[in-house]
């Protein structure tokens, strides 16, 4: 031993300084070699970095473009639909306000009032107007189109064959408004009809119904100006600007504006514009990609430039909408990279080996001075360690002492109880049998009977303190029994005082078979009923304790509960203390619960836990504290680790 201690003080001395030594050599080295290849790795692929995060980029700030002029073009529909409701909502009102304050006039004027006020109305870029209609057919107010009005147009069809004005008649019959797309002729264009979509209200006082309505294609039309606008104006970066051309090659959007309009046919874009624009249009009507060209027209340059561009397209209005970033941009931005790169990565090294050395003296200044404490308090931690193991030790035996004498306490009482009534059976029966004899009435039977009772009294007398003897005899070695059975020795050595208290067991026990400690099994089993018992004592209600002993397939589920209210919320998580009590100094010593834990944990192998409950009895609810035990069916534990 005294050698090993020697070697243990010489490990703790020497060992940790050449250790350092030789790691913090291996460590710079090996730190020094990485960094170095780092460097040139980064010097080799910072180009394709570069390139690729551009990339990224343009090809990111495309597809949210697209995103956004998908997002209006669905929004303008909804707009669209929303403005002809607001016009047609707001005619309605007009002629209503018109209809009520004018009560005083004939019909013929109040129809005037209203057409006169409804007929110079225009909206959407003066495209829209408002249109009234009787319900039979009749036109009343047009303003394009005036030598309709007081017309019949119950039979006119448009491109698809559908009679407009009977349609409305059969829809406004069954609702007030109604959106509806049919087919018309523009103002400009009478030779051919173009989709329209409107929105109609039923004008109730003349069986009118009012309307307006806008050509799709107008719609459209304006929606695309408005976009084009849009990406004109948007800007990225530096030189970033993005372009907008159909597949014919005209410019619909561009950071020179005077070129919008314009073909890139007619402009000296690029050297090759005709290869150009066919991959751009090839690119535009799949998914998007990118393309490299010489560029002309560089903003703030007059060189030829070669560009990368990402383009997309939005195939139903035929455009390609695209943006790019110039490749001299890129090399400037490289080469100071590179510059920063090299200054960064030299004052990286200096930085590696100043602290490699610095860390290395630190860390040998720190292991021998703590080595050098190490030394001098490894015989005092050597005797502090053995004190508290002893401790330790004796302070276990103490209260397994005190909690078996506690148990013997408990089961001395319940001896009296057990046997308070065969003793006063046999009192009863030699009383009788002496009186019988002073009386000088011999009975040969009543007498034999008599004793035969009486050594069935003593007999169950005997087995009381065999039973007893067998709860108090010391049990080290794991055994095989059946949980039933245990549950019936420990109910023998409890039952008959819990039945002088008026306290009801109610039991659901299954029958397993377990490899476990019966007697520890039996204590712990005592010390909770116990427990409950002593709070069901403070109750003048019926008092019970419920057991249920469930087979979990691998492990046992014990509980107990009884209905005794619970244990109060601020002290429930320390009811397992060692000492911790709840009972008066000559009544409890606070060992009982801690010792049933220190058993199920330690011994057994198992868990242990307390909480409050509720349970039900002939549709009545009661409260009370239950304690849960787990224990596994077949314990991995040997005899020889009990032991």
């Amino acid at each position: 031993m005294l050698k090993t201690e020697r070697d243990i003080v010489n490990l703790i001395k020497y060992l940790p300084v050449i250790l350092i030594i030789f790691f913090s050599f291996l460590i710079t080295i090996f730190l020094y070699g990485e960094n170095q290849s780092r460097f040139e790795s980064e010097l080799k692929n910072l180009e394709e970095k570069y390139i690729q995060k551009n990339k990224d980029e343009i090809e990111f700030q495309v597809k949210k473009v697209i995103e956004t002029v998908s997002y209006e073009k669905k929004l303008s529909k909804k707009r669209l639909r929303n403005d002809i409701k607001v016009q047609v909502n707001n005619a309605y009102s007009i002629a209503l306000s018109i209809y009520e304050n004018n009560q005083d006039k004939t019909k013929e004027e109040i129809k005037k009032l209203i057409k006169d006020s409804l007929r110079n109305i225009r909206f959407n870029e003066n495209r829209g107007y408002l249109f009234i209609y009787e319900m039979s057919g009749v036109n009343i107010l047009h303003p394009l189109k005036p030598h309709l009005e007081n017309k019949n147009l119950w039979n006119y069809q448009d491109k698809k064959g559908t009679y407009l004005l009977q349609e409305m008649n059969k829809i406004l019959k069954k609702q007030d408004s109604t959106y509806y797309t049919w087919y018309w002729n523009k103002p400009n264009d009478l030779e051919k009809e173009y989709e329209k979509l409107g929105y109609f209200k039923k004008f109730e006082p003349f069986d009118w119904f009012i309307g307006t309505g806008e050509y799709v294609y107008d719609s459209q039309e304006q929606l695309k100006k408005d976009v084009a606008q849009s990406i004109t104006n948007l800007r990225y970066k530096k030189n970033g600007y993005f372009f907008a051309l159909t597949f014919e090659g005209e410019y619909v959007s561009y950071y020179l504006e005077d070129l919008i309009g314009k073909n890139v046919k007619d402009l000296n874009i690029t050297d090759d514009i005709t290869t150009t624009q066919n991959k751009m249009i090839e690119l535009a009507k799949k998914d998007g990609g990118f393309i490299s060209y010489s560029h002309n027209q560089k903003p703030n340059s007059i060189s030829s430039v070669t560009k990368i561009s990402y383009v997309n397209g939005l195939k139903n209005w035929e455009w390609i909408i695209g943006t790019g970033f110039y490749m001299d941009d890129l090399y400037e931005e490289i080469n100071e990279k590179k510059e920063l790169l090299k200054k960064a990565n030299n004052k990286s090294l200096m930085k590696l080996v100043v602290v490699s050395l610095f860390i290395t003296i630190i860390l040998l200044v720190i292991f021998i001075y703590i080595s050098s404490i190490l030394e001098s308090k490894f015989e005092s931690y050597k005797k502090e360690i053995k004190r508290k193991v002893d401790e330790s030790i004796k302070k276990d035996n103490i209260l397994a002492h005190q909690s078996k004498m506690a148990s013997m306490g408990e089961m001395l009482g319940n001896i009296a109880h057990q046997w308070r009534q065969p003793l006063s059976i046999i009192s009863t029966m030699v009383t009788g049998l002496k009186v019988k004899r002073e009386l000088g009435e011999q009975d040969l039977e009543l007498e034999k009977n008599s004793y035969d009772k009486i050594n069935r009294q003593i007999q169950y007398l005997s087995k009381t303190i065999d039973d007893f003897r067998d709860f108090f005899k010391p049990q080290k070695d794991y055994e095989k029994f059946y949980i039933d059975e245990t549950f019936v020795k420990t109910f023998d050595l409890v039952e008959a005082q819990l039945e002088s208290k008026y306290i009801n067991l109610i039991k659901d026990i299954d029958s397993v078979e377990i490899n476990s400690l019966e007697n520890e099994l039996i204590q712990v089993f005592i010390n909770i009923i116990n427990n409950s018992k002593d709070e069901l004592l403070k109750l003048n209600t019926k008092r019970f304790i419920k057991i249920d002993c469930k087979n979990k397939e691998d492990y046992l589920e014990i509980t107990f509960i009884d209905n005794a209210g619970g244990i109060d919320i601020s002290i429930i998580d320390s009811v397992f203390e060692a000492y911790f009590t709840t009972k008066d100094d000559d009544q409890g010593t606070g060992i009982g619960l801690f010792m049933c834990k220190e058993i199920i944990i330690k011994h057994l192998n198992g868990k242990m836990y307390v909480e409050n409950s509720e349970f039900n009895i002939d549709d009545i609810n009661y409260k009370g504290a239950k304690f849960t035990i787990i224990l596994p069916i077949i314990d991995s534990k040997t005899n020889e680790d009990l032991s």
